[in-house]
């Protein structure tokens, strides 16, 4: 039994949700039953399961939602207070889950053996203020060195953590990952340029947009709410794009069709931009988009082939190049839906179940 611990309240609208939740159903469903523990929004939790799943339960997979709460008082140290009387009247068990450094300690402190899954450097996530960070380098060393198991979802971002750390080399490298191809392609070569995800300003969408603006192209965004908009709008010059607010995931094809290709601009410089492994590249591609994206070192763990375009430079300029210059090709957007099905949760949960096989270390 894995206990997957998620010290946050569910909301079912991060990516980190949707990354979270998949990895336990897809183990749930290979035949390794997880528990997931999150500091509430049970209601949010069962929605977004019906949204990721299909359904309300999932043999194998248990739901338990601890507030992090006291009256008008909320902390993870209450969450880890009420995780660990929780504990106590549970199973023990042997195998331990988290993205999360504070969650790392709580199950250090719980005796629980766990996997500590990376998906970026959070010690460089917040440069502007030293305490903090250096508060995030301590917690991240600890979380990495008592981990039993180490993932990282490429193998840049592992060599980069080994090396600031002095750790050994035993990362598995696991990307992220999406749900089954459609059976074919949503793709139109006349159609517009599309974005789907964040519209935040740490994401890097003023690229994309501004890009497009100097080329003279067609976007589709698809993600953000009302408010979210108008305050890119203030970023960016966002007149004559299409807009839809964020959309479920199983209305997310829907929302990509017609599109031409599927855009993924990040911040290279960024903390969490520089390792980023973006789900949405699998989302445009079990669509049959060809993808053009910034060239982040996880790609080369993925061994994407031609159908994705790489921007070398974090710029508009070379952003409105690449739009300028791409031509959709049919072929290559058979390849991207190809190779969505080698990249599936369920593939992903395969090789995470064996990387909990090998013996912990002494």
């Amino acid at each position: 039994m894995i206990l997957y611990l998620y010290p946050e309240e569910w909301t079912g609208r991060r990516a980190r949700e949707v990354h979270t939740l998949s990895t336990c159903v897809a183990l749930a469903r290979g035949g390794s039953p997880v528990t997931l523990v999150t500091a509430g929004g049970a209601s949010a939790l069962r929605a977004h399961l019906r949204d990721i799943a299909g359904s309300d339960a999932i043999v194998g997979l248990e739901l338990v939602a601890l507030s992090r709460s006291f009256g008008p008082i909320r902390s993870a140290a209450i969450f880890a207070l009420k995780f660990r009387r929780w504990l106590r009247n549970r199973e023990t068990f042997t195998q331990g889950f988290t993205i999360h450094l504070k969650a790392a300690t709580m199950l250090a402190q719980a005796g629980v053996p766990y996997l500590f899954e990376a998906h970026e450097i959070f010690a460089e996530t917040v440069r502007a203020h030293e305490e903090v960070q250096r508060v995030l380098e301590e917690m991240e060393r600890s979380a990495l060195v008592e981990a039993t198991w180490r993932v990282a979802t490429s193998a840049a971002l592992a060599d980069a953590l080994r090396a600031r750390y002095l750790l050994p080399n035993d990362f598995a490298v696991i990307p992220n990952a999406g749900q089954p191809p459609l059976e074919q392609g949503v793709g139109d070569p006349d159609g517009p340029f599309v974005y789907s995800g964040t519209i935040a300003d740490w994401k890097g969408i003023e690229f994309a947009v501004e890009g497009a603006r100097l080329a003279g192209v067609p976007l589709r965004i698809v993600g953000g709410t009302e408010a979210e908009w108008r305050t890119l709008g203030e970023r960016c010059d966002t007149r004559g794009l299409e807009w839809h607010p964020r959309v479920a995931l199983a209305e997310l094809p829907a929302a990509l069709a017609g599109a031409c290709a599927g855009l993924i601009p990040t911040r290279p410089e960024s903390g969490s931009g520089r390792y980023s492994c973006p789900m949405k590249l699998f989302d445009y591609a079990r669509c049959g988009l060809p993808v053009i994206s910034t060239a982040l070192p996880a790609l080369g763990s993925l061994q994407v082939g031609a159908w994705c375009t790489l921007v070398k430079e974090p710029t508009a300029e070379a952003w409105a190049a690449a739009l300028r210059a791409f031509r959709f090709d049919a072929a290559a957007a058979e390849a991207a839906r190809r190779w969505a099905a080698d990249h599936t949760w369920e593939e992903r949960a395969r090789q995470l179940a064996a990387t909990f096989t090998p013996p912990a270390r002494g």
